[in-house]
This record gives C-alpha cells, structure tokens and sequence, in this order.
C-alpha cells in the first residue's frame, strides 16, 4: 500500500487535500476527513467518491481507497447528518460555519472572518432541545454581529478590526503603502502626487494644491510605502468637508514619522476640529472645541525620526471630558489637560480637512504612512485590534 493525496469536499464547503495510505477503507477515511477538517465525527454521515456518487462510505464501508481506484488527486465529497433535536442540528450547523470562518487559521483565505467564534445564545432563537430557549437565557438580539461575537485571529485590515456596523460608519481610509491609491498611479520613488484616494465607500479623496504636494517613497517602514511631507508647503485636503460638521462621535488614527518636534500639523480642519498635532515636544489633539494634551507623563513625547501611531476617540454624549475624548499614543492611552469643556459635538462651519498642515499652516514635515476616520466611536475591543492591526503592519 502507498500514500495518496486526495482531495475531499468539506462539511464546510472547501476543499482540502489529505495524505492517506489508499489500504484505508472507506469508513477510515471519513474518520481521517473529520479529523483533518476539525469537526466532530459524529457530523458526517457519508462520503462519496466524486466521480461515481453509488461508491459510497454507507455502501462500501470496507472497500479499500485502492479497491475503488482512489489515486492522489480523485476527489471525494462529505454529506452531514441529518439527525437529532432542533437544539443539536443548530449547533451542529453553528460548529461547520464556526470552523469555515476561523480557515484553520489562515487569514488570507477569502472566507477567513475575524468575527468567528459563535455564542448561540446570542441568535434571536436559540433551541432547548425542540423548543425554544427562554429569552431570560439569551443575549441582547441586537447585539452586533451575533452569534459571531468573539474572535481571536490577528486582524490584518481596518475592515477585519472593527464590527460591520463600524466598518459602516468609515467617512474615509488612506493607506501610502504602495502606490495604488495614489495619483498619479504607479509614481516611483520621489514622484509628487496629486491625490491621495480614498478607500471607502464616499470617495473623499485627498487632494494638492499648485505645487504643495508630497512625494510617495516606496520601502521605508517595514518594507511598505509613505507619503513624504517637505515642512515648508506640502498639504493635502479634501474640500468640502460638511460630512464632520456638528457629529457627536468620531474615531480616527493616523500612522506618521516627524522630523520635527513642535509646530507641525500632521491632520485637521480649518476651524481646529480633527487635528493632531505637536507642540513644546509632545502630541496633542484638538476636538470638539478644545486642545488638550498630556497632563503628566511622557507617552505623548515625539522625537524626531520616530513612528507612531496615533489615535483620537470622542463620544459626545458622554458626561466627562475624561469620557468624551480619548487620546493614544502607539497604544497607551494619555491622561490629558483640557483647554475648556470638551463640546457635546464638533464645531461646524469646516471648510476644508487637511493632512500635513492645518489650515494652511503649520506644514508638517515627516512621513505619513496611513489615515482613516469613522464618524462613531469605536469600543474597547475595537480599539484594541486596530491597533494591533497598525502595530503588525507598520511594525511600531
């Protein structure tokens, strides 16, 4: 006897490739798929050969893969059991999806989802054996995502860090490390550009102005691409900007290099509203009527020739300024000092929305390498993946 590689169709719908000795009969081989593919055994009830579905598990159970005529590459296809109370065929359906979307790990897989682990109590309609759960038993229906409410696989995108309603709310995402979303396309080293593009669903593209425009540098941080600003004039904007006036909530990130340490302007409308900024060697935001910095401490600092990522979180409706707007650096969160009260929602009357200035002054000079904004806030855990997501990907 001898090792094969056949290829079998899944209760999750892929299909995979698997080693087996062809002396293997067929019920060992549905035992091997259960374990290959990671479900429970008791979930198959048959598989077939593909190319001729009357050689089958039930009906050739002792048929050898090498009596059928199996070789590396013949196809099988799995079938589930149909068996069992309500409460089990909903489980048993909830497990298949479960490992679908979890793809054994690999995160490129097309049907790899962050959200992948379910919580059955969070369906509008759990099962207790054949009858339905009492609803002091279940979660909130309206809970986000449900039953896909937990997840542990390292997000490598915006849109796998945050929960759909969330990805929903992205007023705008730039991303400089390569040159697809930029204009002129396919520039090279050192080239200016005229737009940055914007890879949500509004095309609130970044624009230059005359000969105010940065240069795309591909290689520079972790082997991705960044937009270079020169100090002096560089700035990009998108005008007009009505969709931020007066919001209540909004989250935003920016990933950037300075070579400056005060003055500089990385983001920020022309009435001091989204606005990152350093000033006497340390970050600060402006928000919702205020500027605020650090109240102690040094998480804020910049140095000149370091990468950050840095991240604004405001709600509104909050009671506190504490609570109302949250500051981060490269992942600490920063106890600020308030210049006032921090605003119920953002100021209106906005122009313009600048990255690498702010209105029209303060150029900054460095790299500034990605930028996305949501008009909602993020949670906690959202939080946490995008920033694990910007510190993978840009290594900070």
């Amino acid at each position: 006897m001898a090792n094969i590689d056949i290829k079998y169709k899944g209760l999750t719908g892929q299909v995979y490739t698997l080693t087996i000795d062809d002396g293997q009969t067929m019920t060992q081989l549905l035992s091997a798929i259960a374990s290959d593919e990671g479900l429970d055994a008791s979930y198959y009830y048959n598989v077939a050969l593909h190319d001729d579905l009357s050689i089958t598990k039930v009906d050739n159970a002792s048929d050898t893969l090498a009596s059928i005529g199996a070789t590396t590459d013949t196809l099988f296809i799995t079938k589930p059991v149909k068996t069992g109370n309500r409460e089990a065929r909903q489980t048993r359906k909830l497990e298949i999806a479960q490992e679908k979307r979890q793809a054994d790990g690999d995160t490129t897989a097309n049907f790899y989802k962050l959200y992948n682990t379910y919580n059955r109590l969070a369906l509008s309609l759990p099962y207790d054996g054949d009858g339905l759960l009492s609803d002091g038993s279940t979660i909130n229906p309206l809970e986000t995502a449900r039953p896909w409410i937990g997840g542990s696989i390292t997000p490598l995108t915006v849109e796998q860090a945050v929960n759909p309603a969330t990805f929903a709310d992205l007023q705008g995402m730039y991303d400089a490390s390569v040159n697809t979303y930029i204009k002129p396309p396919g520039a090279t080293d050192g080239d200016t550009i005229t737009q940055w593009l914007d890879q949500s669903t509004f095309g609130h593209n970044l624009n230059s102005t005359a000969s105010k425009k940065p240069a795309w540098y591909s290689n520079v941080k972790n082997s991705l691409g960044v937009l270079r600003f020169d100090g002096t004039d560089d700035c990009l904007d998108i005008n007009p900007v009505a969709y931020l006036d007066g919001i209540s909530n909004a989250s935003f990130y920016i990933v950037l290099k300075p070579t400056a340490t005060t003055g500089d302007s990385a983001m920020g409308t022309d009435t001091g509203e989204f606005k990152v900024y350093s000033d006497t060697g340390e970050w600060k935001v402006g928000m919702a009527g205020v500027t605020a910095g650090q109240a102690s401490g040094t998480d804020a600092n910049v140095s000149a020739g370091s990468w950050y990522y840095i991240g604004v979180v405001y709600d509104g409706t909050q009671s506190t300024d504490a609570d109302k707007l949250k500051f981060r650096v490269n992942g600490n969160p920063i106890t600020l000092s308030y210049s006032g009260t921090v605003g119920t929602s953002a100021g209106s009357g906005a122009t313009s929305f600048e990255v690498g200035c702010a209105n029209g002054v303060e150029f900054f000079a460095g790299d500034i390498a990605e930028f996305f904004i949501f008009d909602s806030t993020l949670t906690a855990g959202e939080i946490t993946n995008i920033e694990t997501y910007l510190g993978n990907k840009w290594s900070i």
